[in-house]
């Protein structure tokens, strides 16, 4: 057998077997699926990690903590968004205000839901540019690249990779940031779908309802309607673009109201650092977009430069983007085109080339993740820049069509992210004194932290000392030591004040005396009058010198 005659019947099989897949999307999406979670599990423990705790920003607690209040229609200082806290609200009511015992609930969810989830509207979208075929290729990708980029980074990287970012970007933590990556990727996909002919008023609906879901999340994920625009713009589809428009804007409402109602402004139009001031008044009218829009085009340089420190292979992973875009714009699918682009480089410009995203510092990454399906999505493309595959393929290339989402489905999605959250918060009140969440204050940030009674503190003389006993707490999913905190002399371990003459900020002036993993504690020079707490706290590595305090214990006096 002549080579030409071997290579032709190896094409053929080839042919035959893609043929045979063609016909089994559903095998082949269940086997992708299954080796995603397979994939997220063998990470999981095989990272570092305490038990259910991966390595997390930070921000979950007071996230969950917003849950947990509004669950008890109790709105704290609204600093974040709505629709997270919201779906952790029934949680807690089963677990506890605290997000390590929310956190399993969290992990599966996103784990056995969200992803799978991902991965479908990764195909969806990917077989509308190349048919099948390339849904698949794209799937496959977005299962192997998190772990098959790995090697290219520099071995001082693959912690900050590994550890750091990996569990967030695989929905591991309670953070909002995966979410986030899928409903932007399943806006994108409902977006695309309303672009089929013929006209497609529903799928342009639930399109923009959910991109208005996306920035009841995590506000600036709005940052993907610089794709959905410009899409809009090149198919020339004014009504369907209209309709999407209109649909983000209840969210926004929803969102605006839950702003005023806890903080007594919105943020972008705030003055500065009045809004915690007593007695400030209920909403400013000064446009700062420079908080939430810096375009420092010396710090992307500066990112790029790391890049180049930290991967191997820096010019691949920066032109792969436009040879993707390219290859797309060959097959003629512009909107997808305009689409995919605007989406990725509006992220690129708005929040790739902000201070607060650093390579080195492990932000870029998390940061970008609502555009880093748009990068893999072109990436995915880059084969049809081969030479006649496209024509060569023939039918297996088509986009795949679908038929228009029903109505019912759009109203149960305007339910869950706008009628229910707009009932909640209208039913809620914002939270007063005593509080039942304080706030810790550090030079970066801070965290607004529950304070659970069920700690249950004692405080007794044993001569010149004074002894601490408090009880375990519930099962706490986790490795967790306890933090001794004292406020010297009489009042109060809290500084209050009102956000907008709304909800009260009370903050946390407690002093550390002490750490240990035991229920007990002996202060031995306390001081003549002193107030007590016991703080809980955990992290990723199991390090009591490290982590942030998740619950508090109520304060106890003891007078000598």
């Amino acid at each position: 057998m002549s080579v030409a005659s071997a290579a032709e019947t190896a094409s053929d099989a080839v042919v035959r077997a893609s043929d045979r897949l063609l016909d089994r999307p559903r095998a082949v999406l269940g086997a992708l699926i299954a080796g995603q979670i397979l994939g997220t599990v063998v990470l999981g423990l095989s990272v570092a990690h305490n038990r259910w705790v991966w390595f997390q920003g930070g921000d979950q607690i007071w996230m969950t903590t917003t849950g947990w209040l509004f669950g008890q229609l109790q709105l704290p200082p609204t600093e974040i968004a709505y629709l997270w806290p919201l779906l952790q609200a029934p949680i807690t009511w089963i677990t506890g205000a605290t997000y390590l015992q929310a956190l399993p609930i969290l992990v599966l969810l996103q784990v056995l839901v969200l992803g799978p989830i991902a991965l479908l509207c990764v195909y969806g979208i990917a077989a509308r540019i190349g048919g099948r075929l390339l849904g698949y290729w794209a799937c496959f990708l977005w299962v192997v690249a998190p772990y098959a980029v790995i090697p290219l980074w520099v071995e001082r990287y693959h912690e900050r990779w590994t550890e750091q970012f990996l569990p967030q970007a695989l929905g591991l933590t309670a953070m909002a940031d995966f979410p986030s990556m899928v409903l932007t990727l399943a806006a994108v996909l409902f977006v695309l779908r309303s672009l089929e002919p013929p006209r497609r008023t529903t799928d342009a609906l639930l399109a923009g309802l959910l991109v208005g879901a996306a920035a009841a999340l995590k506000p600036p994920n709005l940052l993907v309607l610089g794709g959905v625009l410009l899409a809009y713009a090149v198919a020339r589809r004014w009504r369907e673009g209209f309709l999407c428009l209109a649909a983000v804007l209840p969210a926004l409402l929803v969102l605006a109201a839950w702003k005023v109602r806890g903080l007594g402004e919105i943020p972008v139009f705030a003055l500065g650092h009045q809004r915690v001031a007593a007695g400030s008044g209920p909403l400013a009218v000064n446009l700062d977009l420079h908080r939430y829009v810096e375009l420092n085009f010396d710090h992307w340089r500066t990112q790029m430069a790391q890049l180049r420190e930290f991967f191997y292979a820096p010019r691949v992973a920066q032109w792969a983007p436009i040879a993707g875009l390219v290859a797309v714009l060959r097959v003629r699918r512009w909107h997808v085109a305009a689409l995919l682009a605007g989406w990725l480089g509006t992220f690129i410009l708005v929040k790739g080339l902000s201070d607060r995203a650093d390579i080195q510092e492990n932000t870029f990454w998390r940061l970008l993740m609502p555009a880093w399906p748009a990068y893999l999505l072109l990436f995915a493309s880059i084969p049809l820049l081969v030479p006649t595959l496209a024509r060569r393929l023939g039918a297996r290339a088509e986009p795949e069509a679908s038929s228009p989402v029903r109505v019912r489905w759009v109203a149960v999605t305007a339910a869950l992210t706008v009628a229910v959250p707009a009932v909640g918060i209208a039913a809620s009140s914002p939270m007063q004194r005593p509080t039942p969440a304080i706030v810790q204050d550090f030079p970066g940030g801070n965290i607004l932290t529950p304070v659970d009674g069920g700690l249950a503190l004692r405080v007794r003389r044993a001569g010149a000392t004074r002894v601490l006993t408090w009880d375990k707490g519930p099962n706490w999913r986790a490795n967790v030591f306890y933090r001794v905190y004292r406020q010297d002399g009489p009042g109060s371990d809290l500084h209050c004040a009102l956000s907008g003459s709304t909800a009260w900020y009370c903050y946390f002036t407690g002093t550390p005396i002490g750490t240990t993993r035991d229920t007990t504690f002996v202060d031995p020079s306390p001081p003549r009058r002193a107030t007590y707490r016991i703080g809980v706290g955990t992290n990723w590595i199991d390090d009591p010198t490290a982590g942030d305090v998740f619950v508090f214990s109520q304060p106890v006096a003891e007078r000598g």
